[in-house]
């Protein structure tokens, strides 16, 4: 969507934002984006994912 690749465009052009986010697909996008972690709640709790490396997935 447009929400979408404006928050992708803004997040790569800087990368000290934290993405909360429950949409599927808009965290499938952060995650290729090395460098920017996101938040999204899980069983009634927020949960901060660590930051994903170059390769686009998150470090454990």
């Amino acid at each position: 969507t447009y929400a979408d690749d404006c928050i992708v465009q803004r997040v790569i052009q800087h990368k000290y934002y934290i993405v909360a986010t429950c949409d599927r697909e808009l965290k499938r996008h952060i995650r290729k984006i090395s460098g920017v972690p996101f938040m999204y709640l899980h069983d009634h709790r927020y949960t901060i994912e660590r930051i994903s490396d170059a390769h686009g997935t998150p470090r454990v």
